[in-house]
């Protein structure tokens, strides 16, 4: 099979400034923030499934991240006074809402974000400059954000924003960190001329001022403030020290070197019993507390508790600038992120031997559109698009395929297109038609479309012209689209708007002046239980008839695009889809889910077909529990019987064909204990556990197991390939020949400015 392997898209993910965690009475929910302005929302119970991305704007940068989720009745409320029944009522319809997402940045406002529209809802001025640190206080009422100018704000959070209702200012450091006290009478701030500053929220004034060491007369700035449960206040410098405080004194408990630069950020557990830090120099420390004296007397202020520095990690191969905790879940976990752009996934019991996740920083929603028939390529960055002809490869005479050749190169891919687009905000999809005569791409606000052609001029070039499209409004304001695709024959452009509406428009072949709408569709834009959502999957058929559609409330349904009605619903299933595609040959539809479970839908019987009826239930074990989800499918157009999955880190052949069910007994599907290698693939197979077995047991599970491996494989041939890395797209664009696009995670590193190092003695 000839594969392009293409590593010339310069794809490159931005630094992670802020990383934070819903409330525990809401759904679980991961905030990124990252240096280009744009946030990542994942969901840890979905095994880490990246639901939406916000996409950034010109010249901004997330410093700070929060959730609102109010349980509470404030004295403003217009129930506050009505019979505890309408309380009640209020406060359960408090409970049902969504939370709230807030950011703060560098250029001094602070966002409240649409998690449905993926755009800004209200903006705020900090009135104070760039703001560098944010915290909610624990009744989610009140919002404290840390400004340049050295003060701290305090912001009233209401239905349709925030109101300023106190300014305490200080001197002309920055605030870097804050935190409140568990009764939220208090804020503690941390400042870049080495001070941490107990503030009066009540009275507006300072109480305590606390003093970090300084070197050579030079301020250490406080980066990161943490409030544990007993009042013990946890600082981080840029010296590398972690200091333990005396909150109600504010006298020094313990001092710590644990770190060789500074200490970026810090994280604790509910109970106050556990504290992580780590910053520039990559570690990872965890200290845990230990009772050592306790006396029986009533005075709280003998009893101590001693801090000690259990364990430390290095897992970033950069500076690490956030983290977060989380333990309501099954297993409890922090992340961390940084400059290396990865979010690891580290869990408590284990730590720090035990393993850890390293999450995809490729994004879910392809940012790769291809032509099958032109073999043209197409790229989209934040503000860019970029196109690429294919080159071509001299195949050899002859080879094994224990001997997989590197082809020698004809012709290199050409960069024909690169195009800087306009606007306030980044690209959230485009579309590159089958013909490579059209494309498509848009942003929150609007949606462009240009028409490819020859240069007049100069044949070997292209130009594009832009043609008109009618202007989608959304509450009022212009509005673009979450996801783009023409179908196959070039007809039509499928547009899915930012409110979850479908827009099917009519491309004009014969004039190139004008797109015209056909038809809305608005099913997955009303509201489900009173939740809505958005969607995330998409895909058009090879007739270009049919069109799928799938939102994170697990609605997938199917349009005919010929008589433009609502043909079939599936089935809900137990996870969230994470890609549709249809089969080049027959009316079946391939849904892939983030518990990776695939089902096969027959889209003319309105049902799951029979494999799936079949399998798709007892499906390998070792395949489920892959650590990436699936994120994509393919099929070779010369084997209908056979389907490519792939992930982040992997690829997946699985040969329908190769099915077989034994009469009366449920077939054992590839299941298995380990791997064998093959210079191909890694094809799933049994690997007998020998440690602790008599040589006769050895032998006799041995041959169970051969037995065992060779009836799974012809019942069903799953083959796994982990030669590729960091996919970015999966295709064939003709029969046996497949484009794979991977963005390798040491390509990234190498536009990194060098890391932390200082060297050891004898080093």
């Amino acid at each position: 099979m000839h594969i392009h392997r293409c590593r010339f898209v310069e794809y490159t993910p931005t630094a992670i400034h802020a990383l934070a965690f819903t409330p525990l009475s809401t759904q679980p929910l991961l905030a990124c923030g990252r240096a280009n302005g744009e946030i990542e929302i994942w969901n840890p119970t979905q095994r880490w499934n990246l639901e939406k991305i916000i996409p950034g704007a010109k010249n901004t940068s997330v410093e700070a991240l929060t959730w609102v989720h109010r349980t509470i009745i404030k004295e403003s409320d217009s129930c506050y006074s009505q019979t505890k029944e309408e309380q009640e009522e209020f406060l359960n319809a408090l409970l049902n809402k969504p939370p709230r997402l807030f950011s703060a940045s560098s250029n001094g406002l602070i966002t409240e974000w649409d998690t449905k529209l993926l755009r800004s809802k209200s903006s705020t001025n900090s009135h104070g400059g760039a703001v560098w640190c944010m915290s909610t206080n624990h009744a989610n009422t009140l919002l404290a954000v840390g400004c340049d100018d050295g003060g701290l704000r305090i912001f009233d959070i209401i239905d349709d924003g925030l109101i300023l209702i106190k300014n305490l200012i200080r001197n002309d450091a920055k605030v870097m960190a804050l935190a409140w006290d568990n009764d939220d009478k208090f804020i503690v701030s941390g400042s870049s001329d080495s001070n941490i500053i107990k503030w009066d929220i009540h009275n507006a004034r300072i109480m305590q001022r606390m003093t970090v060491d300084m070197k050579h007369g030079k301020d250490n700035i406080v980066w990161s403030i943490k409030i544990l449960k007993d009042g013990t206040i946890v600082s981080g410098d840029s010296l590398g020290h972690v200091c333990f405080w005396d909150g109600k004194h504010g006298t020094m408990l313990q001092k710590f070197k644990a770190h060789n630069a500074d200490v970026l950020c810090l994280a604790s557990n509910k109970e106050g019993t556990m504290v992580f830090s780590s910053g520039v120099d990559r570690k990872c420390n965890l200290f845990r507390i230990a009772d050592y004296f306790t006396t029986q007397s009533s005075n709280d202020d003998f009893n101590e508790n001693h801090w000690v520095l259990v364990g430390f990690r290095r897992t970033h191969l950069h500076d690490v600038k956030a983290m977060a905790l989380r333990e309501d879940l099954i297993d409890k976990f922090f992340v961390s992120g940084g400059v290396d752009a990865s979010i690891l996934v580290s869990y408590f019991d284990g730590f720090p031997e035990d393993k850890l996740q390293r999450l995809p920083f490729i994004p879910q929603k392809p940012l790769i559109s291809i032509s099958k028939s032109k073999k043209l390529l197409m790229y989209r960055s934040y503000n860019q698009i970029k196109l690429w002809r294919l080159g071509n490869a001299k195949l050899p005479d002859s080879w094994k395929l224990e001997q997989i050749p590197n082809l020698d190169l004809i012709e290199p891919q050409q960069a024909i297109l690169e195009m800087t687009l306009k606007g306030n905000y980044h690209l959230t999809a485009s579309a590159l038609s089958e013909d490579g005569e059209w494309i498509a791409v848009s942003d929150i606000e609007t949606v462009k479309i240009f028409k490819v052609q020859n240069d007049p001029s100069n044949p070997d070039r292209i130009c594009v012209k832009k043609v008109k499209f009618p202007k989608i409004l959304v509450n009022g304001s212009s509005a673009g689209a979450h996801h783009l695709m023409f179908t196959l024959d070039g007809k039509k452009l499928v547009i899915v708007n930012i409110d979850s509406s479908i827009i099917i428009t009519e491309l004009d072949n014969s004039q190139h002046k004008e797109v015209k709408i056909l038809h809305q569709f608005y099913e997955h834009a009303q509201p489900l239980d009173g939740n809505t959502s958005i969607i995330t999957s998409i895909a058009v058929s090879s007739d270009s008839r049919w069109l799928a559609v799938g939102d994170l409330l697990n609605r997938i349904n199917v349009y005919n695009l010929e008589t433009f009605e609502l043909h079939s619903t599936l089935p809900k299933f137990s996870s969230t889809n994470t890609a549709l595609a249809f089969y080049p040959t027959k009316p079946t539809l391939v849904i892939t889910l983030s518990s990776n479970e695939f089902f096969l839908y027959d889209i003319e019987s309105q049902k799951l077909d029979d494999w799936s009826l079949t399998y798709s239930k007892s499906l390998p074990k070792t395949f489920l529990n892959l650590e990436n989800r699936l994120v994509g499918c393919t099929f070779n157009p010369i084997n209908s019987d056979a389907i490519i999955l792939w992930g982040a880190n992997y690829l997946c052949l699985i040969d329908f064909d190769k099915c077989r069910k034994e009469k009366g007994h449920q077939p054992h599907l590839a299941t298995c204990t380990g791997w064998r290698e093959n210079s191909k693939y890694k094809a799933i197979e049994q690997a007998p556990k020998q440690n602790g077995l008599t040589k006769k047991r050895k032998r006799d599970k041995t041959e169970k197991n051969i037995k065992r491996a060779k009836t799974d494989k012809k019942i069903i041939n799953f083959q796994l390939v982990f030669r590729y890395r960091s996919l970015m797209y999966v295709d064939f664009i003709e029969p046996n020949t497949m484009i794979v696009v991977e963005r390798p995670f040491a390509a990234i590193l190498e536009n990194l400015p060098p890391s932390f190092y200082k060297a050891q003695y004898g080093s």
